[in-house]
């Protein structure tokens, strides 16, 4: 065995230890643990089974307040993942199961791993690559040994051809490295920007920012002494040019910091973005309209650019203004010239705010007649065919011609304070330099020192103004979009159950511990659409058993819909009890929907961009195997779609939705239905299933839910 394989050896840990292995990965990554310390692994989750062992790893990390992300590439790319994986959690299949490597760092050729008696070991990627990818390339190794022997290859060169050899055959096999591990995207911005250690790196933009200005200070007072005093020669400007050229390293490590800033800044906003946008309540999103959403959709996409770019900038003229005061006071002005600065530096903030205000007024106006727009052209809005053409049309142009005011009076302002803060700063300055000159009591050299304030001042203030903008552009922004960054519905850390819930056998229908035990079991739900609002549900109180089969019926407007959503975890109670096979839902988290399913109403439910049997095998794992493809058309024959899967060119692998093949009203519901039933859920759930069947076909799917359900919830109206 070579001593990279002994490093490597020493670096694993036995899945029995993963909880050990999972904090010891994040403390070293320093990563925020919530929580206690190690969590405990029940032995049934933690063994040979990789599925098992993938399961517990997701559920262990949220339960902590991170994510894990498991990770999958091909054999001839896992070098270039691992590179850029650390920290991350890896799996290398063991003859005796899966043991874990916890992968901290890489640096050059060499990975960085910590073994389990807390040493950090050093070995080449290229064995750990080997390692990983063993079980694929030792059985051909075995086949293509004997092939080179007979061919003639020799001994020397045959390690090279079998690598070669094994690259082409196992170019397009997959394999599954592991998972890697990160904090919640979920946690507040300010701990992921702490975490990211973005303020070190400020402080080190402002470091260099506060170089090259003290370079530029140097060379202006170097040239100004040298005009004023009449002695300047050759020497002083060689001297005056090499500062200048010294900030050129200095404004480009300047650019590529704030380049680093700016990409991680943008990659933790768009992670939050899609973070909170997924975990938007359902009710809440419905509430609002689809030009609302796309008002607040566009105002998020503004304030990534918006508060990175005023930010950075900002920051580079708060630097510059109190390198400029402290120049100021060394000029021939002195304190006086600091003190008219910040007097006019209060007059620019209140130029900002008052543009602020500009601001506001003109994106309320812009994102309502954004929504009524957007409501119009989807036809929620029929004014065209409701309303007299006077009044919709004067209604209108009073709305264009508002906007039109609310935008004139914005780029007023903003020219006047581009223009009037660092102009108007100019003369003022000039001005204050004016007694010492007229008294003749300031040398030449602190005339040149107060003048040189003076221009970086303005410079400064110009970048301020800019700076002020483009933060205000964000707040307002903030305002709109904030809702997508909320990150609503996500669980804290520690509203976990100690133990994971346990896992269904494969290849049946999920069930309870018994056949008398409940599947479901509700006492005293209570659920308001809003938190003012009056409760739509009140006590109530329900139990299904596994096998059973419940008509749930009544008027319009009575819940029904409302509990269906409680009962299949899309909504969460804001009182009462609910479990789901003795378990509520801190304990499931989103595997609640494994369990439970629902086939919503036609109008809450969608037909996805992409084939058809994405569409109906969503709710398993993707890529579908062959038997899902073939369980798939079994419940299409048995629901009626024979007749359309026939049709298709493409079968089952057809594109269907807005820009694909077309589906009538029927074949929709009956897909709706198919999706549930595939999912193969403990309970589940149909609301409003078979409307828009006709009686022949609703037996036969009746016929086809009754056999493929475990226990059957059917909403409909008397």
């Amino acid at each position: 065995m070579t001593t990279d394989a002994v490093e490597l050896e020493a670096c694993l840990w036995p899945a029995a230890r993963a909880a050990e292995a999972l904090h010891t990965l994040a403390l070293r990554a320093r990563l925020d643990w919530h929580g206690g310390a190690e969590t405990a692994v029940p032995s049934l989750h933690v063994g040979a089974d990789r599925t098992s062992l993938g399961e517990w790893v997701e559920w262990a990390a949220a339960r902590a307040g991170l994510e894990a992300e498991p990770v999958e590439s091909t054999v001839p790319g896992v070098v270039d993942l691992l590179r850029n994986a650390a920290p991350a959690l890896l799996a290398l299949p063991r003859p005796g199961g899966t043991d874990l490597l916890l992968l901290v760092g890489v640096r050059g050729g060499r990975v960085s791993l910590i073994g389990p008696d807390g040493r950090t070991r050093h070995c080449p990627v290229d064995a750990l690559r080997a390692a990983l990818c063993r079980p694929l390339e030792a059985p051909l190794a075995r086949e293509i040994d004997p092939l080179l022997e007979r061919a003639g290859v020799a001994p020397q060169r045959r390690a090279e051809a079998r690598r070669a050899m094994q690259r082409t055959r196992l170019a397009a096999e997959r394999i599954e490295v592991g998972w890697l591990l990160r904090g919640s995207a979920s946690e507040p911005m300010r701990s992921q920007f702490v975490r990211q250690r973005f303020p070190a790196q400020l402080l080190m933009l402002a470091a260099v920012l506060l170089a090259t200005v003290g370079l530029e200070i140097a060379g202006w007072r170097l040239i100004g002494a040298g005009v004023l005093d009449g002695r300047l020669d050759f020497g002083w400007l060689l001297a005056w040019a090499l500062l200048m050229l010294s900030t050129v390293p200095l404004h480009t490590l300047a650019a590529g910091i704030e380049s680093h800033l700016t990409l991680r800044a943008s990659t933790l906003f768009k992670q939050r973005l899609l973070n909170g946008t997924l975990a938007l309540d359902a009710a809440e999103v419905r509430q609002r309209g689809a030009g609302q959403w796309l008002g607040t959709v566009m105002e998020a996409q503004a304030l990534e650019s918006l508060l990175l770019n005023g930010g950075l900038s900002g920051l580079a003229a708060l630097v510059e203004l109190l390198v400029a005061a402290w120049v100021l006071s060394a000029g021939a002005g002195g304190i006086a010239h600091v003190a008219v600065l910040v007097v006019w530096l209060a007059v620019a903030v209140v130029l900002g705010v008052r543009q602020l205000r500009r601001q506001r007024v003109w994106t309320r106006q812009r994102l309502a007649m954004t929504h009524d727009l957007v409501e119009r052209m989807v036809g929620h809005r029929t004014t065209l065919a409701q309303e007299p053409a006077a009044r919709r049309d004067g209604r209108d142009d009073q709305r264009l011609m508002d906007y039109l005011g609310a935008s004139q009076a914005m780029d007023h302002g903003g020219a006047w304070q581009a223009a009037l803060v660092p102009g108007g700063w100019m003369l003022l300055g000039l001005l204050a330099l004016v007694p010492a000159y007229v008294a003749g009591q300031a040398t030449p050299g602190a005339l040149a020192v107060g003048l040189g304030g003076v221009l970086l001042a303005q410079r400064a203030l110009g970048g301020l103004s800019g700076a002020m903008a483009a933060l205000g552009s964000a707040a307002i922004a903030w305002r709109e979009a904030a809702v997508l960054f909320a990150a609503p519905g996500q669980s804290t850390p520690g509203q976990h159950a100690a133990v994971m819930p346990p896992r269904a056998p494969q290849g049946e229908p999920a069930s309870a511990v018994g056949d008398a035990a409940p599947v479901i079991e509700a006492s005293g739900l209570v659920f308001r659409h809003s938190p003012r609002g009056e409760p739509v549900l009140r006590g109530v109180d329900l139990v299904l058993r596994r096998g059973e089969r419940v008509l749930l019926e009544g008027a319009s407007g009575t819940g029904k819909s409302t509990l269906a959503a409680l009962l299949s975890g899309l909504n969460t109670p804001d009182a009462g009890l609910l479990l789901l096979r003795g378990l509520d839902r801190a304990s499931w988290g989103e595997r609640w929907q494994r369990w439970a399913t629902e086939a919503p109403q036609f109008h809450e439910n969608h037909i996805f961009g992409g084939s058809l049997a994405f569409n109906l095998l969503m709710g398993r794992e993707w890529p579908p195997s062959p038997a899902d493809m073939q369980l798939a058309a079994d419940v299409c024959r048995e629901l009626e779609l024979s007749d359309l899967l026939q049709r298709m060119p493409a079968g089952l692998q057809q594109q269907v939705g807005e820009t694909g093949w077309q589906l009538s009203h029927g074949e929709r519901s009956r897909v709706f239905l198919a999706r549930a039933l595939l999912q193969r859920a403990d309970l589940t759930i149909l609301d409003e299933s078979f409307a828009a069947l006709d009686p022949q076909t609703l037996e036969r799917c009746l016929r086809c839910v009754f056999e493929r359900t475990s226990t059957l919830m059917v909403i409909a109206h008397p």
